[in-house]
């Protein structure tokens, strides 16, 4: 293959990896599976084609500047993340997204070099078949990336996993679970009484930390979604009304200092909503695919049904 042509293959492969990268973080708000598909393509690209690392890296990284230039929201900002000082802030989390990609490229430029050197010094024992090492190793290294990507592409594909009542989901080092939902039209009385402009959901969850990681919790740590896939942050009305009545501060940001507490989360959703359920946002601030990674071979997404009619 002539050396235009991989030039070509490792310009086209860099620029189809970019606009997946600015897909996932811009559009399905998976920005930290744009960062893993960034450092494996990155180290991919920089091992198969070492001689046009430096414009593979930059373009890998170039769809983040053109990002906020666009004002595009990378990660979820402090209003919607667990709590103000429990996230990345979005500037931090750009230049690791910029970053990361020219990092993973020299970092596989070294390992070509590494393995290059390896078979020169081999060169005295005669073996005819070190040749074929270095594109044998270039195969499988492609290979094992494509089929990483279209196994994390079944994953962030596949539908919300729900859960009724009671049942709970674990991450790293926390649980949480739906106990009981209420569906009201107003909460409180007199002056300080919240009507809904739909119907109040009113939502009693189990935050269960019982191991050695300490959370922030405020209700911005979860949302709702509805059948069509529209979000809905908590109500602060009906919130404000909630904690009145149950002398309650809950839900503003705090850190749970026990093994588990129980939350109060008020939602204002349509009267005919379909199939609402509670999804628990990434400690991070972002959706937690990495997290899922971390925590079991097969990234799941769950979601608390939260209409019983």
């Amino acid at each position: 293959m002539g050396t235009k042509t991989t030039d070509l293959l490792a310009l086209g492969a860099a620029v189809a990896v970019s606009i997946a990268c600015g897909l996932l973080a811009i559009h399905w708000h998976e920005g930290d599976a744009a960062l893993l598909l960034a450092l494996l393509m990155g180290a991919v690209l920089g091992f198969v084609f070492p001689r046009s690392a430096w414009r593979v890296a930059l373009i890998l990284a170039a769809w983040v500047p053109l990002a906020l230039l666009l004002h595009a929201q990378l990660v979820p900002s402090a209003e919607v993340a667990w709590c103000a000082s429990s996230g990345f802030s979005t500037k931090v989390f750009a230049w690791t997204l910029a970053l990361a990609p020219i990092i993973a490229a020299y970092a596989g430029v070294i390992l070509d070099w590494i393995v290059s050197q390896a078979l020169r010094w081999l060169s005295f024992t005669g073996w005819h078949f070190l040749d074929a090492v270095r594109p044998a190793l270039r195969i499988a290294a492609v290979g094992l990336a494509l089929f990483f990507i279209l196994a994390s592409a079944a994953m962030l594909a596949q539908p919300l996993h729900p859960y009724g009542l009671g049942k709970s989901y674990c991450w790293d080092e926390y649980c949480f679970a739906v106990t009981n939902v209420r569906r009201v039209k107003t909460i409180g009385n007199g002056p300080h009484a919240a009507r809904a402009q739909g119907t109040y959901y009113i939502v009693t969850a189990d935050m269960e930390a019982p191991w050695w990681g300490r959370f922030d919790w405020s209700n911005d740590a979860v949302y709702a979604i509805d059948y069509d896939g529209t979000n809905y942050t908590y109500s602060h009305p009906g919130q404000t009304a909630i904690d009145r009545a149950l002398h309650s501060t809950r839900s503003r940001c705090h850190k749970i200092l026990g093994a588990g507490e129980t939350e109060t989360v008020v939602f204002d959703l349509p009267a005919n909503v379909v199939q609402p359920r509670l999804l628990v946002r990434d400690t991070l601030g972002f959706e937690g695919f990495l997290g899922g990674m971390r925590l079991r071979l097969y990234y799941v997404k769950p979601a608390f049904n939260l209409r019983y009619d």
